[in-house]
């Protein structure tokens, strides 16, 4: 038994190395396609932009997501990272209809653009870089679905779950509300939400940053 076992781990750890091996190739190749870009100063790979204008062809107005993230550049003094509604990566134009329980919902973190050199010729490809948020199903507060709303929770900043995705797939900005009186999940919820960990001690405001989603200003925004 102990031997099977031996043998066991030793073809997984083997095919684990091939599956890695390949993963790396397969960047590597991707990377390789990338077109260089000149600026004032530098060239690069990548063109970093921290404003998203979402228009519509039929409504007059346009919504502006913001994003600096870098230390050296603020935007009115803060490192301004907008929530934003996204649709989820792999889900055909036709069958996606927007709803809360359909779209997700994200902090960007990082707004860019690139050139690559496909089968047709140079392409260029408009990303944001998102990091998702969860919904939390609060037994006490189970009127806010019926309004349309949700509780959100980031994960732990160290810890997120990242996704590189289309500009075209974000929707519009998230309008939220902070939740309680610190606006983070509260102490004694500290250890409800794996990858999120709650305030270290009550109304400390240290743990992560909980929001409700405000319904009725989605609905302004649609009826204006």
């Amino acid at each position: 038994m102990k031997k099977d076992l031996n043998i066991f781990f030793a073809r997984f750890s083997i095919i684990h190395i091939i599956h890695l091996i390949r993963i790396i190739l397969q960047v590597d190749a991707l990377l390789k396609t990338l077109e260089l870009h000149g600026s004032a100063q530098h060239k690069g790979h990548f063109s970093l932009f921290n404003c998203l204008v979402i228009g519509h062809t039929k409504y007059k107005g346009v919504q502006r997501v913001y994003c600096n993230p870098f230390p050296a550049k603020t935007f009115h003094g803060s490192h301004r990272m907008d929530l934003v509604m996204i649709r989820p990566p792999g889900i055909d134009n036709g069958a996606f209809k927007v709803s809360p329980d359909s779209v997700w919902y994200a902090r960007v973190l990082l707004l860019f653009s690139a050139s690559a050199m496909t089968d047709t010729g140079s392409k260029t490809f408009e990303c944001a870089l998102v990091s998702t948020m969860e919904t939390y199903d609060d037994p006490d507060n189970g009127w806010l679905e019926s309004v349309g709303s949700r509780v959100l929770y980031e994960l732990d900043y160290k810890k997120p779950v990242l996704y590189v995705i289309p500009i075209q797939s974000i929707l519009g900005k998230l309008p939220v509300v902070p939740v309680g009186d610190t606006g983070t999940i509260p102490y004694h919820l500290r250890n409800t939400f794996p990858g999120a960990p709650g305030d270290r001690r009550m109304g400390a405001g240290n743990g992560c940053k909980m929001w409700f989603v405000n319904s009725w200003a989605l609905g302004w925004s649609r009826d204006m």
